[in-house]
C-alpha cells in the first residue's frame, strides 16, 4: 500500500496554522507551542492532525500535566475513550489537587454511560473547589441521568450562583423544570440561555415547547421558527409546529409543516403520526394515505380500521380500497379492520348468518376503534 505523505507536512491555507505550525518545527520542546497547534487543529475539526501532533510530541512531554490533558482530550473527541481515560486517570495520580483531569474524566464517563463513575469523579472536583461551576453542574447532569430531576435542579441553581451567565446551566435548568412539570420557571430559564446565546438553537426550540405547552402558542411558533433557522435539518421542530398548528386550526399550515418533517427523517414514526393527524383535519386523502401505510407495522388494527373509514369518509374511496388490500396481504383482514368489505369481497362463501355476526360484531366495536397510534 502507497502512504500518502502526512497532512501535518502540507502546504497550510490558514496562516496563522502556518505561524503555529512554524512555531512547534522551530522549538519542539516548548509544550505552549505544541498545546496552541493542537487545540488550533481542533478549532479547524482537524482532530486527526491533533492527534498526529500529540503522538509525536509524547517523547519530550510524557509528563507534562497541561499537554497530557490536551492529549486526552483529542483522543476522546476523537473518539478513543479507552486511551483518554488511561491518560485522564494517570492525571488525577499525578497530580491529584488539579480539577481538570477529574473533571474531564467525569464527563468521559458520563458519556459512556458510567454515571457512577462520572459522580465521583465530579465529587473529586467539588471536594477540592466546592463553586466550581462545571462541576455542579455536570453532578446535575449526573441526577438528571438517574432520573431525578429536582435534586438535578438544585446543582443546577448552584452552578448558576457561582456563575451567572452559564448557558449550559440555564439550558438544563429548563429541562429539569420540564421534567418537573414547571413549565413557567422553564421558559425563563430558557429565555436566560438565549440571552446569553442567541444563536442556542436547542434552547429556542425547548422555549417553544414550553410556550406550546403554556397554551402560548403564538409565542411558541416564534420560537421554533427561530430554532429552525439555525438548524435546518431538525425534524422535530417541524412536527412540533405542526402540532402547534393543528391547536391552532390551521391545518394547512400543519400540513406544510408536517410534510417537512417526515421528509427531513422519514424513519421516525412519529413524524409520520403527525402527518396522519393534519391530513386528517385538512381532508387530503393522498397524505393521509401516505402516513397510514408508512405506519401499518406500528399501528392498532382498530388504528386501521379507523383509517379506512377516514377516507371513505373525506371521498378517498380508491385509497381506502387499496389500503384494505394492502392489509389482507399483510394478513390484518378480518374483523379487527374492516368487516364489511372483508366480508363482502374477500370471503363471498361466508354462510349468512356468519356474515351477519360479523356484521353486528363489527357495529357493535365500531365506538370502541382507537385512533391512537
Amino acid at each position: 500500500m502507497n502512504k500518502t505523505k502526512s497532512s501535518i507536512n502540507a502546504p497550510q491555507a490558514d496562516p496563522f496554522l502556518k505561524e503555529l505550525r512554524q512555531r512547534y518545527e522551530n522549538n519542539p520542546q516548548d509544550v505552549g507551542a505544541v498545546i496552541d497547534l493542537v487545540r488550533r487543529y481542533s478549532a479547524l475539526g482537524r482532530s486527526a492532525d491533533a492527534l498526529e501532533v500529540c503522538r509525536a510530541a509524547m517523547k519530550n512531554h510524557s509528563r507534562a500535566y497541561s499537554f497530557l490533558l490536551e492529549f486526552a482530550n483529542v483522543l476522546f473527541r476523537h473518539g478513543d475513550v479507552r486511551e483518554s481515560r488511561m491518560i485522564f486517570k494517570k492525571l488525577t495520580e499525578l497530580k491529584p489537587e488539579r480539577v481538570e483531569a477529574w473533571n474531564n474524566l467525569g464527563i468521559l464517563e458520563l458519556s459512556a454511560g458510567n454515571l457512577e463513575e462520572a459522580h465521583r469523579a465530579f465529587s473529586k472536583v467539588l471536594n477540592l473547589e466546592p463553586r466550581n461551576a462545571g462541576a455542579l453542574c455536570n453532578t446535575g447532569n449526573y441526577f438528571a441521568e438517574k432520573g431525578d430531576a429536582a435534586l438535578a435542579a438544585t446543582y443546577f441553581e448552584r452552578a448558576l450562583e457561582a456563575r451567572g451567565d452559564f448557558v449550559e446551566a440555564w439550558y438544563n435548568l429548563g429541562n429539569s423544570y420540564i421534567s418537573l412539570g414547571q413549565f413557567s420557571s422553564a421558559k425563563e430559564a430558557f429565555l436566560r440561555a438565549i440571552f446569553y446565546d442567541d444563536k442556542f438553537a436547542s434552547a429556542h426550540k425547548n422555549l417553544g415547547f414550553t410556550c406550546e405547552r403554556l397554551g402560548e402558542y403564538d409565542d411558541a411558533l416564534e420560537y421554533y421558527g427561530r430554532s429552525a433557522a439555525l438548524n435546518r435539518n431538525d425534524a422535530g421542530i417541524q412536527a412540533n409546529m405542526a402540532n402547534v398548528h393543528i391547536h391552532m386550526e390551521q391545518y394547512g399550515k400543519a400540513l406544510e409543516c408536517a410534510k417537512r418533517a417526515v421528509r427531513l427523517a422519514p424513519k421516525e414514526p412519529s413524524n409520520w403520526g403527525v402527518l396522519r393527524e393534519a391530513a386528517m383535519r385538512q381532508k387530503d386523502g393522498k397524505a393521509y394515505y401516505r402516513a397510514v401505510t408508512a405506519l401499518i407495522n406500528a399501528i392498532s388494527d382498530g388504528c386501521l380500521a379507523q383509517s379506512i373509514k377516514d377516507l371513505r369518509e373525506m371521498g378517498f374511496k380508491q385509497e381506502a380500497e387499496d389500503l384494505l388490500e394492502y392489509t389482507v396481504k399483510l394478513n390484518r383482514s378480518g374483523i379487527n379492520v374492516d368487516a364489511l368489505p372483508f366480508t363482502e369481497s374477500k370471503m363471498p362463501k361466508l354462510p349468512a348468518d356468519e356474515i351477519n355476526r360479523l356484521l353486528y360484531k363489527s357495529i357493535n366495536q365500531s365506538s370502541k376503534i382507537t385512533t391512537n397510534i
